[in-house]
């Protein structure tokens, strides 16, 4: 052991730079490793935290027409699904998604997930019980807790009976907790909520109300084909006809689906950003191609080493030490630098673990949250240096001593062309990755600058809170005395924010007609600046209207302005152009979507007319930033401790594009980690080769050759490889963005540029890396190179 670490030692003060590059690019490259593979770890053990993962299902209908695939169902439906089969032990009937939500606890006030179903709806999914059970859930005025809530509000998990209250005491809205459960993880459908009922009779017979989703878990998954079955025997037999647009045994056939509860992360049905398994694997396939650079550059430089030790390993040999004993210590050697590396890596993670490197991946890179994958790491470093170790270490130990001044390996055709092939894998790596972050790059680019049909640069939002709805025109009103702003106006969603709004269906047979609804008050049009093409533009005093966009026009063109928008229906007052309502996920240009304006048939609807998002435009040349925190001091005076939220409208827009972004800036990250580890192993390989090509280089200066021939003569050999292994990359490159950009609807043109761009880039760096290490020996005394030689 002494004589390992005597030799690490010897040769690490020996070959200094290239050691500490080597040990720099290895703790890099496990480093990313680690990243990388915890947003792995996080995606593929999505909801597997269940105790009956494998039995749970979603269940989805396509009702035909231009509804497609949707999770959103009416109860009824739910109940007659769950009814259908005794294969299925119980059913989860819940609202589509929780909703941030004030409680207030002995005078506190918590944010917090809300979510809400019928009755014992977590039955389903069995979460583990700290105290109490998920029965209470059937008892109303009932709530569960997560044990961490539970200790933030009561400082105990022993919570039962204590009360919260929804949003303020004042609302007099109490919930009794039945229940305290051990906290879920994050990659779990449900989360951290404060889980409560519904009214038991709500929406009880209601087939036109199709606002939740519907898990089962089975006895089996064997189960599934006779549940299937007994279910659209049962649809066929109870469900009203107009729910299906089709006739016959095909169409019943594929009117229902089940999705997987672990596959549910992954699917598009309810949720067009959701993640995809391809990126999941090209993460890590990133990861092992990381790896594999670190350890191309590690076999890199052992070889390059390689004439530099012949002579003091072969006098080993010739004083007794054996091939087999030689080997061993240079494979230990070899280990013993990627540990070093791996180790290193660690620091640099404990460094940066609380930097803005989180915001990266969805999971916690808090290492002790990891145990099993720093376990597979430092096992994926070990092996690395034997099989990085295993060839050089047979190479050196294989001439008989008596020949080691004969020849050099590092000079021979067998030695450049697998170092050539080493470094080629590398820029291959680098040019793929690049290639396809700059599509990636494309897109988000196209995303922000596009026009989306009114001016959302200049608008601020916000959200009123819910005791504050019935002051409404009193906010506004206060709001709209601050200077700089020109209008405010209030709608039921963000503009732009989310891929699905409410979706309404009206008219029967050829008279029907599908739209997305966004309710706004009359203001709204104006302070967006979304022009009018025909009639009018709401005005005070309307209710009940409708203004459709073009596409809506398009499709029906029965619509006239001042006539019902189908029979029996609510009148159109005007048109306005098609704007960018939704994401890029979906084509808003034919897609009929209508402003509407709650009148007196929503009136004793409280649920309905709950608009409570506030736009405000601002002028032009005011400072928004400044701007906020003026509309946070008056909002303070009017609802003191109530946060209205206001933020930047580009900033709401951003959000729906969060998991896109966070995988852009991923490639984007470890594109130029691999380009690093690939400039390592130039720099490493010209040190090295330049070396070894002195005297060569000392005969061409005293020959009449000038330092610039001198690197071209290195460039050169350099800038082919770059060309072959762009040419090669470039397709690899191409079908990654390819791929990507197939979640988008309305997506980029993939330009020419991109590929110029990614090929100028490394090529320069690499051109500069040859030169800045070549420069010395290219301007040294040609005398003194010939007499060190």
């Amino acid at each position: 052991m002494n004589t390992l670490f005597r030799n690490f030692s010897h040769t690490f003060r020996r070959f200094f730079t290239a050691s500490v590059l080597n040990l720099l690019g290895l703790s890099i490259a496990f480093a990313a490793c680690f990243v990388i593979l915890t947003q792995v770890d996080y995606d593929y053990n999505y909801n597997k935290a269940y105790p009956a993962h494998d039995r749970i299902y979603r269940v989805e209908v396509d009702a035909g027409g231009d509804y497609g695939w949707q999770i959103w169902l009416a109860r009824p439906f739910c109940e007659l699904v769950g009814a259908s089969s005794p294969h299925i032990q119980a059913i989860s009937v819940t609202s589509l998604s929780n909703s941030l939500n004030d409680f207030e606890v002995d005078e506190h006030i918590y944010s917090e997930p809300w979510f809400t179903g019928f009755g014992d709806y977590l039955e389903v999914f069995q979460p583990t019980m700290v105290c109490g059970t998920t029965a209470s859930l059937n008892e109303p005025g009932h709530a569960l807790i997560s044990a961490s809530m539970a200790r933030r509000f009561f400082g105990t998990t022993d919570a039962i009976g204590k009360t919260i209250y929804v949003d303020r005491k004042s609302r007099n809205q109490p919930l009794v907790v039945g229940g305290v459960y051990q906290d879920m993880p994050e990659n779990s459908q449900l989360g951290n909520c404060v889980f409560s009922s519904y009214s038991p009779n709500l929406n009880k017979d209601s087939w036109r109300n199709w606002n939740y989703t519907l898990y089962i878990r089975l006895d089996s998954p064997a189960s599934l084909t006779d549940v299937e079955r007994s279910v659209i025997e049962s649809c066929k037999l109870n469900i009203p006809r107009d729910l299906n647009s089709g006739e016959g045994e095909e169409d019943w056939e594929n009117f229902i689906h089940f999705t997987p509860l672990d596959e549910v992360h992954y699917s598009t049905v309810g949720n067009k950003a959701a993640t995809s398994k391809a990126a999941v694997y090209l993460l890590l396939c990133v990861s092992v191609l990381i790896l594999l650079t670190a350890a191309v550059n590690y076999m890199n430089f052992s070889l390059a080493e390689t004439p530099m030790r012949l002579r003091s390993i072969n006098t080993q040999k010739v004083l007794g030490a054996s091939t087999f004993s030689l080997r061993m210590y240079l494979l230990l050697e070899s280990v013993l630098v990627c540990v070093c590396g791996f180790l290193l890596s660690l620091l640099w993670l404990y460094l940066l673990q609380d930097t803005s490197l989180n915001t990266l991946v969805a999971s916690d890179l808090s290492l002790m949250n990891h145990p099993n994958l720093l376990i597979a790491l430092g096992g994926m470093a070990v092996c690395m240096g034997l099989l990085a170790g295993a060839y050089p270490s047979y190479y050196v130990t294989s001439f008989p001593p008596a020949l080691v001044l004969k020849g050099s390996f590092g000079l021979s055709p067998k030695g450049k062309m697998l170092r050539t092939f080493l470094v080629c894998f590398q820029f291959f790596v680098s040019f793929m990755l690049i290639i396809s972050v700059g599509i990636m790059y494309l897109q988000s680019r196209y995303i922000q600058q596009s026009d989306y049909g009114y001016d959302k640069e200049v608008v601020l939002v916000g959200a009123i809170p819910y005791e504050y709805l019935d002051r409404r025109e009193a906010i506004v009103s206060e709001l709209s005395g601050i200077s700089g702003i020109e209008g405010i106006s209030i709608s039921k969603f963000v503009l732009s924010s989310a891929d699905n709004y409410m979706s309404w269906g009206r008219g029967e047979g050829e008279h029907h007609i599908q739209l997305v609804c966004f309710p706004v008050d009359y203001r709204y049009l104006s302070v967006l600046g979304i022009k009018i093409t025909e009639g009018r533009n709401f005005k005070p005093g309307d209710g009940d209207v409708y203004i459709f966009n073009e596409a809506a026009r398009k499709k029906y063109p029965r619509m006239k302005v001042d006539e019902p928008a189908t029979l029996g229906d609510y009148p159109v007052v005007g048109f306005c152009e098609n704007i960018r309502f939704s994401s890029f996920r979906n084509n808003d240009a034919v897609e009929p979507m209508a402003f509407f304006i709650y009148g007196k048939d929503y009136a004793d609807w409280d649920v309905w007319d709950a608009n409570s998002i506030l736009n405000i435009r601002v002028a032009a040349g005011v400072d928004k930033v400044d701007m906020l925190h003026r509309l946070a001091e008056t909002t303070e005076k009017m609802a003191p401790g109530r946060d209205f939220r206001f933020r930047f409208m580009d900033e709401v827009i951003d959000q729906n594009y969060h998991q896109e972004l966070r995988f852009t800036r991923q490639i984007l990250l470890f594109s130029l980690i691999a380009i690093v580890l690939s400039m390592i192993g130039v720099f490493g390989l010209t040190l090295f080769e330049s070396e070894y090509r002195r005297k060569e280089i000392g005969i061409r200066k005293i020959m009449g050759s000038s330092t610039g021939e001198i690197l071209y003569m290195f460039t050169k050999r350099y800038f082919v490889m770059l060309v072959v292994c762009f040419v090669l990359a470039v397709p690899f490159g191409w079908w990654i963005g390819h791929d990507w950009l197939e979640s988008f609807s309305d997506k980029t043109p993939i330009r020419a540029w991109v590929f110029v761009a990614s090929f100028l880039l490394v090529s320069l760096i690499t051109v500069l890396t040859v030169t800045f290490q070549c420069w010395k020996n290219a301007n040294e005394n040609p005398v003194r190179s010939i007499k060190t030689e």
